[in-house]
């Protein structure tokens, strides 16, 4: 006889491409559901008729949601959302795509996050275990929805995790789990810095490996039985730990006492750009894949669109778009790798981030500012 859990729908929240990925999954596995959406009418509303006709779609509603069997929340709904507040009271578990994808597969899963760099990283580690011989299924907060992967035959998930995702997961027990760094960022929509940090240290719960950045000051609680390995801008102390080392003038990524490479032998430039290399080689190291095919990979990664992305040269000026530059942070490690003056074009959403970090070196570097959308008051008054 069935309970009255599992008489109860599945309630999808959200229906972006995040929510129309877990409506294909319901779908494709016969599992009734509905879907909310705080807008009338949704962009995805015909797509989602032509895979579920028998869904019902309505906006965001508390009544129904408080009956609701399951709410998959889809990243962009924050947690404090009135309505998931009021179903959330009423007992309503509440989960996401990777939160189900975490316990729907067995193979060993990579989870990567961080304020900064967290794209590039999970592209390189997939890069590097694909010519390392695994097939390998990259996706979450890049490139494909993760219940997208599932149909697939991988040996390997290396999935990129925001910290809007990591809110609804539960025990994660990833092989690799890593936090890239962390730097102030969403604080439109988390209440303090420490409550945005928390969300993304939630990656770490029940992983068998940790890779942690020694510069992150943040204090993680990682279980006991969890390895660490560490990487950073300094020396590494430990065998197995990854770091930086300057040897007659040239700036060499190491693992322990080991040379690597030198960071002018990447195609990937500048600083964090090595701190990305520590990252992706701490993480795959946990797999047995041919040492020369992982250094290979890292000296030839070009990168990925919209990261310190060279676009040409156009009247005696290097253009350059750094679009996906999103953090404080992220900013700083632009403008220290460019030389001469520099035109910065900057601005779009106010996230409540504080830039003044920056103003000491945007005097130095930024002959002109052009500030644009949302957060332009702020910037010309930071500026």
């Amino acid at each position: 006889m069935k309970t009255e859990t599992q008489e109860k729908l599945s309630v999808i929240v959200g229906l972006g491409e995040t929510g129309m990925s877990c409506a294909r999954y319901f779908a494709r596995n016969g599992i009734p559901f509905a879907v909310q959406d705080s807008n009338v009418a949704p962009a995805k509303a015909a797509e989602l008729r032509d895979i579920a006709p028998q869904a019902l779609l309505s906006v965001l509603n508390s009544e129904a949601l408080c009956n609701a069997g399951m709410i998959v929340l889809s990243p962009g709904v924050p947690l404090a959302t009135r309505e998931i507040q009021a179903a959330q009271t009423a007992g309503v578990p509440i989960t996401g795509d990777i939160n189900m994808f975490l316990h729907l597969v067995d193979q060993p899963i990579v989870a990567i996050t961080g304020s900064n760099g967290k794209s590039t990283v999970t592209a390189l580690v997939g890069e590097i275990l694909t010519n390392g011989g695994l097939a390998v299924g990259v996706g979450g907060n890049i490139g494909t929805p993760c219940l997208d992967l599932l149909d697939k035959r991988f040996e390997v998930f290396v999935l990129e995790l925001s910290s809007y995702q990591l809110e609804v997961v539960e025990a994660a027990g990833c092989k690799v789990a890593a936090v890239l760094n962390l730097s102030p960022d969403h604080l439109d929509r988390y209440e303090s810095v420490d409550a945005y940090y928390s969300a993304k240290a939630r990656v770490y719960q029940g992983a068998q490996v940790a890779i942690v950045n020694r510069q992150v000051e943040f204090e993680f609680k990682i279980e006991g039985g969890t390895k660490i390995i560490s990487f950073g801008e300094d020396a590494p102390v430990n065998a197995e730990d990854y770091g930086l080392r300057v040897i007659d003038g040239r700036t060499l990524l190491m693992r322990g006492q080991e040379v690597l490479l030198a960071l002018d032998q990447m195609q990937l430039k500048g600083r964090h750009n090595a701190m990305n290399a520590l990252a992706a080689l701490a993480i795959c190291d946990q797999f047995s894949i041919d040492p020369v095919a992982k250094i290979n990979t890292v000296q030839t990664f070009s990168g990925l669109p919209h990261r310190c992305e060279a676009l040409g040269v156009f009247g005696g000026a290097e253009f350059i778009n750094d679009s996906k530059a999103t953090t404080a942070e992220a900013g700083r490690w632009a403008l220290e790798r460019l030389k001469g003056s520099v035109i910065m074009i900057c601005g779009g959403r106010d996230k409540n981030i504080d830039f003044t970090p920056l103003k000491s070196l945007v005097g130095q570097k930024v002959k002109i500012m052009i500030v644009i959308g949302e957060a332009r008051e702020k910037l010309k008054k930071t500026f």
